[in-house]
């Protein structure tokens, strides 16, 4: 390629196109220093630049290595990350449905227990109201039972009671009933 630069001499027998290309023994000498001269020259504006070129994309490569390691590590922590919220939702979750459980328990145990007390009072009066209703109808009773004695002595005896002796005949005759 360099041998183009070569001034051509003339030989002995042919065209001027065969002394162009014919290279003898100059391009021994030639060559080398061409190359020596221009060496700088390339390294400067050829070999600089594509070495400063590949060390730039060597470079970009490792740092785009590194910020893919750093964002996979990025991602593994955050998906741990997520995962422990998760795990840490669930278990909240978990104790705020057992904590419900627990006062629903407690809230139908209030509600039996205080169910009950009502039953024992609403139990508890109308017993009351029948022993009083129970202790009328006697007390009813027995004042009929005593008019009816006293009707039925004063026909027997053909005399009338006074409201005194009425009154002391009951009394006699309620002391003996609760004897009995």
């Amino acid at each position: 390629m360099f041998n183009l630069l070569l001034i051509p001499m003339p030989s002995g027998g042919g065209n001027g196109l065969d002394s162009l290309l014919d290279v003898g023994a100059s391009s021994f000498f030639w060559t080398p220093l061409i190359f020596l001269l221009a060496l700088p020259v390339m390294w400067k504006f050829v070999f600089g630049p594509i070495t400063k070129a590949l060390e730039e994309r060597e470079d970009n490569s490792r740092n785009a290595a590194a910020a893919a390691e750093a964002a996979r590590e990025e991602t593994e922590r955050l998906k741990a990350a997520i995962q422990e919220d998760l795990d840490a939702a669930r278990r909240e979750a978990a104790k705020q449905v057992a904590e419900a459980k627990s006062r629903a328990a407690d809230r139908e145990k209030e509600l039996m227990a205080a169910a009950k007390e009502e039953a024992e009072k609403e139990r508890s009066r109308a017993q009351a109201e029948i022993a009083q209703a129970l202790n009328s109808a006697r007390e009813i009773l027995r004042k009929e039972a005593v008019q009816l004695g006293v009707e039925v002595a004063e026909q027997v005896i053909k005399r009338e009671f006074s409201d005194e002796d009425q009154q002391r005949l009951v009394t006699d005759f309620q002391n003996q009933a609760n004897l009995n």
